[in-house]
């Protein structure tokens, strides 16, 4: 039951991510830009994240396909963390856009944060090696796992507010 939470957790957060960010490409392109990188790159890259993080999500709906799912949820956390670490030693102020317009703020210990969570909900299903027969379930239990996993995502959005209070970028009076 804890892995097909957090497996629903996951398929979630980046299919809304992706959606979002598909939504709002033209801010996430801005995103490649702050992070210094050419914008024919950038038109490359943008558009490939935002397929991986759709994919990932569609990857889950299979037992078959669910451990590819997981390596390439593992390699977008990578990708995340080298801009992050690239914005922080370059002192750049990049806009985040990790949820598209969804939410506006830059990069820092919020997405840091965030990174590390992923991380380590992937890292367990992935070294458990578990998978979820998602058409054995009645689709009560899938439909819960769902609204349960939009509640988390809320959350894990509003997790660095309620830890640094801040909002648009400043901490909170």
């Amino acid at each position: 039951m804890l892995a097909s939470f957090l497996q629903s957790v996951l398929f979630v957060t980046f299919l809304v991510s992706g959606v979002a960010k598909l939504f709002g490409m033209e801010d996430f392109m801005k995103t490649f830009e702050q992070l210094e990188i050419k914008t024919s790159l950038a038109r490359l890259l943008a558009p490939a994240v935002i397929l991986l993080e759709i994919m990932a999500s569609l990857l889950f709906i299979l037992p078959q396909t669910q451990l590819v799912a997981y390596t390439i949820i593992l390699f977008l956390l990578a990708c995340f963390s080298w801009s992050v670490y690239r914005a922080y030693t370059r002192k750049l102020k990049v806009a985040c856009n990790c949820f598209g317009n969804l939410q506006q703020e830059t990069f820092g210990w919020n997405t840091v944060i965030r990174i590390v969570l992923l991380l380590a909900v992937d890292g367990y299903l992935m070294a458990t090696g578990t998978t979820v027969d998602w058409f054995a379930y009645p689709l009560e239990e899938i439909l819960y796992a769902l609204v349960g996993s939009v509640g988390v995502l809320m959350i894990y959005m509003m997790l660095p507010y309620a830890l640094f209070g801040r909002v648009g970028g400043q901490a909170s009076k």
